[in-house]
């Protein structure tokens, strides 16, 4: 039965890719219609929407059918709304890659029933991104209507605004839920741009009393980058992706994660590898305008872009690393499954309750893009994103880049700079690739000493406005560059910095690799259509580097401490 139910759910979310494309070659962005079906055991709810009564047994599966859902789509992006369900962003595909980007789970359970965690005193999860407020945990409104309307259309813009104002009351909600009936409402208005693959999610909150009301706001992001269409989920190498270095914990169960309130290193949790079980962390002190997850095994990543003035909330959550393709129409998973939640709040963290003034009203803008080839990030914005690399023992500097918006050129410079050096590298235009771009430059001629320089990146655009930067710092030590390299007849491993490494084949244009524990397990894998790859091992450990390529294998040994 299982088979048979994930067919139709295939099947349908194919449709919708058919049906979408036929406007790829379009550039502008359409709007249409269409119908969502979704499965979850069985239930009946009170009309107060707490539960009245459920089913255990597999085999009581309904269907819920939400026939005002929307497409959204340009050439490059396509977006499936459903505001009959929570404001709920649902999909986000990229076309280019034809890969989607948020989770959406196959059948859904409610759970945690009449446990005094949420606010009706159960939830069932469904996925993509969506407004939670006044209250902490999903809030009050992830399973109710929101009004929908139309306020842009044109061949250039569709934006469409979802509406909600607290006036829901549920008597038995648990104490901690106690900011009552707030009348704030919630503006969301969702932007897709033609030529663009960023869109965008403005949030504006609208306090309807004439006095001070505390609530709390946070938009849930359940996030699977790089997934197959109708088989979501994120693999255990994926990295989660935030410009800062410390987390203080939540939740967890046995205290994992950290006891509650105390700081730890993010580089204890951002691979999902690392989550040995469900739970809270919140980001320390976040000062950054991003944050995301990159799919390690196809470097396809999704990310969010915003201020951040209004939302330094942060909040991360997986279900842990033993949640891997689980079979979702067995109601004892309870929908535990292989994504990863990350939240932005106006407080930084559940049960902080923000105020609003009397008739104020607070707005913000989340704009949400897709990245491809990129491992890791220096620096990103509504413009692009951009990594920088130092290949010490080739002495060769390299940028990948991301832009977002595929009519538009811009002119790169790269820079490297020392106490008695400063050098142009590279200075060339470039324009929009759906598929990223990297360039590699050798250094040897400059025969650098050893010591500490800063390799910068900056893009104009065409008025020659500074739009995006960058720097890394990288130190030269010729001695430890010796002892980074090892080869063999065909293979070349170099350690970049402490947890990335370069493979490099001699005579084959591609390869395949797989990253194993010393007892065998695998880490991760991934190909290469490219004589050299860069590849992150963010777990410390002994490891073995396997090499496929022209019927030829080699393997080799590599430490990351």
């Amino acid at each position: 039965m299982k088979n048979q139910q994930s067919f139709l759910i295939k099947l349908v979310l194919s449709i919708l890719i058919i049906l979408g494309s036929v406007s790829e070659n379009v550039a502008q962005v359409q709007l249409r219609d269409t119908t969502i079906s979704w499965q979850h055991h069985s239930f009946e709810l009170n009309s107060d929407y707490s539960i009245k009564t459920y089913s255990t047994n597999d085999n009581d599966i309904d269907t819920i059918v939400f026939k005002t859902a929307k497409v959204i789509e340009n050439s490059l992006i396509r977006l499936v709304l459903i505001p009959e369900y929570g404001g709920r962003i649902l999909s986000f595909v990229y076309k280019p890659t034809g890969h989607e980007y948020l989770y959406q789970s196959e059948c859904g359970s409610a759970y945690n029933i009449e446990s005094g965690i949420f606010y009706y005193d159960w939830l069932m999860v469904y996925g993509g991104i969506f407004p939670t407020f006044p209250e902490p945990e999903h809030g009050k409104t992830w399973l109710l209507p929101w009004d929908f309307s139309l306020l842009k259309q044109s061949s250039d813009t569709i934006t469409i605004r979802m509406v909600y104002t607290d006036t829901t009351s549920y008597s038995r909600a648990p104490l901690t839920y106690n900011n009552g009936t707030t009348a704030i409402t919630c503006q969301v208005d969702v932007s897709v741009f033609s030529k663009s693959s960023m869109w965008d999610f403005n949030v504006r909150l609208i306090n309807n009393k004439n006095e001070n009301v505390k609530y709390e706001y946070w938009t849930c992001t359940t996030l699977t980058p790089g997934s197959e269409i109708g088989n979501t989920g994120s693999p255990l190498n994926s990295e989660i992706i935030i410009p800062t270095e410390k987390y203080f914990a939540g939740w967890s169960p046995r205290s994992w994660i950290g006891n509650n309130n105390s700081t730890y290193d993010l580089s204890r949790i951002n691979m999902l590898d690392e989550w040995s079980d469900m739970g809270i962390a919140y980001a320390e002190n976040f000062q950054g305008n991003y944050w995301g997850v990159i799919n390690h095994e196809n470097e396809e990543g999704v990310f969010r872009v915003c201020d951040n003035n209004e939302t330094r909330g942060l909040k991360l959550w997986t279900w842990g690393r033993n949640n891997i393709d689980n079979n979702l129409f067995d109601f004892s998973n309870g929908g535990a499954d292989n994504y990863i939640e990350l939240w932005a709040g106006v407080s930084e963290s559940f049960f902080t309750d923000a105020s609003i003034g009397p008739n104020q009203e607070i707005t913000w803008n989340e704009s949400y893009c897709p990245t491809v080839n990129l491992s890791s990030i220096c620096s990103m914005n509504q413009i692009g994103a951009v990594d920088l690399e130092w290949v010490p023992e080739k002495s060769e500097a390299k940028y990948t880049l991301n832009t977002f918006n595929a009519d538009r050129n811009y002119a790169v410079e790269l820079v490297i700079e020392g106490s008695s050096l400063q050098h142009s590298i590279t200075s060339h235009q470039v324009k929009f690739e759906p598929n990223g771009q990297s360039r590699m430059f050798s250094l040897d001629s400059l025969n650098l000493t050893d010591g500490v320089y800063t390799l910068s990146f900056n893009m104009y655009d065409s008025e020659s406005n500074l739009v995006l930067s960058a720097e890394k710092i990288i130190e030269i030590n010729t001695a430890s560059i010796r002892n980074t390299r090892q080869t063999n007849d065909n293979l070349i491993v170099s350690q970049i910095d402490r947890n990335k490494f370069r493979l490099e084949v001699r005579n084959s244009a591609k390869f395949k690799y797989k990253v194993m524990s010393i007892s065998g397990s695998t880490y991760l894998t991934g190909s290469s259509d490219y004589p050299s790859n860069s590849i992150s091992i963010r777990t410390p450990g002994l490891y073995l580097i396997e090499v496929k390529h022209d019927d030829q294998i080699s393997i080799m040994k590599v430490m990351v401490e």
